[in-house]
């Protein structure tokens, strides 16, 4: 597992089988989502197309840090990978919801689901 911290977010990095779970805590802000960007270009580079991001610790996420998301969601679709997303806090979800993303990016309540899911 790789573990750092920076800009108010912190980024754990979890290897389970082929997919990549990214634990993060904090705010997902633009100096934030810098820190994301760096970490999920090091995951693309390494040929990682399976994504599930655990945002049980995240209580806020800009509009930076979903731009990022959906880079990485393009990446991974075109590679037949996937992003996921589990455990968000009710007022992360809503901007899910708000935005529509939840309908391109799978939200479930766990990462057992979220890895279970076809």
């Amino acid at each position: 597992m790789r573990e750092g911290q920076t800009f108010g977010i912190t980024i754990e990095r979890e290897i389970v089988d082929d997919v990549v779970v990214l634990h993060l805590s904090g705010q997902v802000r633009e100096m934030g989502a810098d820190a994301l960007r760096e970490e999920l270009d090091q995951v693309l580079e390494k040929g990682y197309f399976k994504l599930i991001f655990d945002l049980g610790d995240v209580s806020f996420i800009s509009s930076t840090g979903l731009g990022q998301m959906m880079r990485v969601f393009r990446a991974a679709k075109g590679n037949d990978g996937y992003v996921r997303v589990v455990n968000p806090q009710p007022l992360v979800e809503e901007v899910f919801r708000f935005t529509k993303l939840h309908t391109l990016i799978g939200i479930y309540p766990n990462l057992e689901e979220a890895l279970q899911a076809e």
